[in-house]
């Protein structure tokens, strides 16, 4: 499974969860904690493509997604994260 996230999806915390509930519909994520307890329990094979991260304006809510995309990726062989 590909997951795409962009400067868009993650401008806004409640648009980004939207998103990732509709991407992994068979549990409701609804903040950085269960997104990362969610990625450490799944079998699923997962990429991440995080493209014009640069571009965003206010990272703080960024750079938390960011980080636990990286600890998840470097916990489970399963999930990968590519910048673009």
């Amino acid at each position: 499974m590909i997951v795409l996230i962009d400067d868009i999806k993650m401008r806004e915390e409640v648009e980004f969860f939207s998103y990732i509930n509709t991407t992994f519909a068979d549990e409701e994520i609804t903040d950085i904690e269960m997104l990362y307890e969610y990625l450490l329990k799944t079998d699923k094979q997962i990429e991440f493509l995080v493209s014009d991260y640069d571009e965003i304006e206010d990272k703080t809510f960024a750079s938390k997604v960011l980080k636990v995309l990286t600890l998840a990726r470097d916990a489970r062989a399963n999930i990968k994260l590519t910048m673009m």
